[in-house]
């Protein structure tokens, strides 16, 4: 057919094969990206032609479609430069190709049109925490809140993020703390701390690595601040015993440890209290005093000083209503506790009366003064500790120390030396002896 009717029946033809090959929109029974938040189109930008391509688009977007869909965004701003919500489905197609970087960019450049535009900073939000930028997702997503406070959903999200980041930010802390890397770990407390003032068991983790690092002024700052954030832990108390204590501070020390004990008492704060005491009577000791655990070889009269030190009370109570003639101590510097134990029994003096402080003593006689101690405390010889009687290849039973060296050896004070000997006239040194009177100590239940 040729003329006017021919062209005219070609060109409905023509139409009717492109309509029949252009992409069908899709009918979205079940969104794809259900939590994408639709790009709403503002009252001004509504009716347009690009507003139906943007509709179109996000229809593909949500179909899976994610090409259709971009091409369709694209359409719209060309069509209309300024069509910002379409700026945002662009976002949307990188964040759904898990293009975070490009979502992000497109999202920024639509917050550059609209600063309030609350999909974009949702779309922008989600886009920086798939990259792992967590704090920026959260002042996104706090500015939606803000131009949205309609968002209670969001504003509890915003505050698990923002708890998950801090507890993440503090187990890097704590295991650069545990790895011995202070100062990484110093710096990673400060952050934590400036995100979340009001934790108090920041601070006193921050101490203890402030502590390490020498700087104990710091430290007890932080623990100040600890208590005051939180006045029932016994934990930031401890903490200043032990630094107070370091220091030599023994009357602070204390204070904080009877605050510790106090909130919280125990077994722990209770031995450090007693330690405490002992520590600082041992300071109030003649000088003398502190070079006898070094000793190579001990004097009776520093033995005698040594046990009245340690057994204080339980010499008093056994010495109660007894006395003592020496005549050769008045003027060694232990006299007083020369007199205790000899009151009490443990150290005899000869016929002549003399104590002779300064004869060394030897492992027999230090068995004999532990068996006494033990024979003191348990009031009778079937109720002291331990089981039968050892054997010594240089002791024979018959032997006058063999008694003594026997029952102290089997309540576990003294221990038999090389190939089972006893050696009862060796010297005994400083340390040895402080090792048998602190398991003296410990079978005793505390001589004190």
């Amino acid at each position: 057919m040729r003329g006017p009717a021919g062209r005219l029946v070609v060109v409905v033809l023509c139409g009717y094969v492109l309509a029949s090959c252009a992409t069908r929109v899709p009918v979205v029974t079940t969104p794809t990206y259900p939590s994408y938040p639709f790009p709403t189109v503002p009252q001004e930008l509504a009716g347009t032609s690009a507003a139906a391509e943007h509709e179109r688009a996000w229809l593909f977007l949500q179909a899976g479609d994610l090409d259709q869909a971009e091409q369709g965004f694209a359409a719209a701003l060309r069509s209309s430069p300024e069509f910002h919500p379409s700026g945002a489905g662009l976002g949307f197609v990188g964040l759904a190709r898990g293009q975070p970087d490009e979502a992000v960019a497109r999202f920024d450049q639509v917050l550059v049109w609209s600063p309030a535009y609350v999909p974009a900073l949702l779309g922008r939000g989600e886009a920086l925490l798939v990259g792992d930028r967590v704090d920026e997702a959260i002042e996104s997503f706090q500015a939606a809140v803000v131009a949205d406070p309609g968002l209670t959903a969001l504003r509890q999200r915003v505050e698990e993020l923002r708890f998950a980041g801090l507890m993440d930010q503090v187990a890097r802390a704590r295991t650069a703390s545990a790895a011995g890397r202070d100062a990484e770990a110093r710096a990673a407390y400060e952050r934590v701390i400036a995100a979340s003032p009001e934790s108090g068991f920041l601070y006193i983790e921050l101490a203890e690595v402030e502590r390490r690092q020498g700087d104990t002024d710091g430290a007890l700052e932080r623990l100040g601040q600890a208590v005051e954030l939180d006045a029932t832990g016994a934990a930031p108390w401890v903490l200043m015993f032990e630094i107070y204590r370091a220091r030599g501070d023994l009357g602070r020390a204390e204070q904080a440890l009877r605050r510790a004990h106090a909130i919280e008492p125990g077994e722990d704060t209770a031995r450090g209290l007693a330690d405490l005491e002992a520590r600082r009577r041992e300071e109030s000791l003649p000088p003398e005093y502190r070079e006898i655990e070094t000793a190579e070889a001990i004097t009776r009269g520093q033995l005698a000083v040594m046990i009245g030190v340690r057994f204080e009370t339980f010499l008093a109570d056994a010495a109660a209503g007894r006395t003592a003639i020496i005549t050769d101590a008045r003027n060694h510097w232990g006299y007083a506790w020369v007199i205790a134990v000899a009151r009490a029994g443990i150290m005899e003096t000869d016929t002549n009366y003399r104590f002779q402080p300064e004869q060394v003593v030897t492992r027999a006689e230090l068995a004999r003064v532990a068996v006494r101690l033990l024979r003191l405390r348990a009031a009778d010889a079937t109720s002291l500790p331990g089981g039968a009687r050892p054997s010594f290849s240089d002791l024979a039973p018959g032997h006058l120390s063999y008694p003594a060296a026997s029952e102290a050896v089997a309540a576990g004070v003294l221990q038999p030396l090389e190939q089972n000997t006893f050696q009862p006239g060796r010297p005994v040194s400083g340390a040895e002896v402080m090792t048998a009177l602190g398991r003296l100590d410990g079978l005793m239940g505390g001589g004190r």
